[in-house]
């Protein structure tokens, strides 16, 4: 509902501010007046208003501000430790399992303080959906070179120390692992290819977003972790 509501308030905001319409490199004047751009603005106004209001209720608090960052950072703790948390919290699984996300995929910060709806949406604008994947142990290797290139991305119940990347709950004897990522990046996004190692995959139909808003209604005061996972 949102999305789309976003969608027209665009459209209806480049028309009322704009005199010319771009096609096919060709600028066609729009020729509106002010008379029709005020009943323009008048007429968007309620839809502008009713989504400033949803967009600033407050979901929870925060008692530090959280940034996104490498190796590790307060937001990609968050982050992954929300999904983590809402896709595990009724599963239970004979294998290990861990949350693998995407630094750039967090476009925003927190402040310290009321986290609100538009907060979340600031941080996670795309339409990304839950996918859990399940892959061979040598996989791994692949995601440690990963981590290693890439300076770090927001894991959860796993940890990289001294370029060693592990899995809680991994032994000698575990031959596969699941991981909780988003479909982006189980299609290769951001270069993780090793995700085409998959044996198996199931799609949530769950938005990324839709869980950081479950999760964060859940925790009110946000879950803070200054665990430095990846060093």
């Amino acid at each position: 509902m949102f999305k789309h509501v976003i969608f027209f308030l665009i459209g209806a905001s480049l028309l009322a501010c704009s005199s010319h319409l771009t096609l096919s490199g060709t600028k066609v004047p729009l020729n509106i007046d002010s008379n029709e751009k005020q009943e323009v603005s008048s007429f968007i106004s309620p839809f502008k208003d009713s989504m400033d209001r949803a967009m600033n209720l407050i979901l929870a608090e925060s008692s530090v501000s959280m940034e996104v960052g490498r190796p590790s950072s307060l937001l990609g703790n968050w982050a992954s430790d929300a999904l983590f948390v809402n896709q595990t919290r009724t599963v239970k699984l004979s294998e290990p399992i861990f949350c693998l996300l995407n630094t750039g995929g967090l476009r925003s910060s927190i402040g310290k303080g009321p986290v609100t709806l538009g907060d979340i949406f600031r941080i996670m604008p795309f339409e990304n959906n839950v996918v859990w994947l399940r892959l061979p142990i040598s996989s791994l290797d692949k995601i440690e070179y990963y981590l290693q290139q890439s300076g770090g991305e927001p894991i959860s119940n796993a940890s990289m120390f001294q370029g060693r990347f592990s899995v809680n709950n991994v032994t000698e004897e575990t031959k596969f692992v699941w991981v909780i990522t988003t479909d982006y990046l189980a299609n290769g996004g951001d270069r993780m290819d090793f995700f085409q190692d998959a044996i198996e995959r199931s799609d949530k139909k769950t938005l990324l977003r839709d869980v950081f808003i479950e999760e964060a209604k859940l925790q009110k005061n946000l879950i803070v972790s200054f665990e430095k996972r990846i060093q």
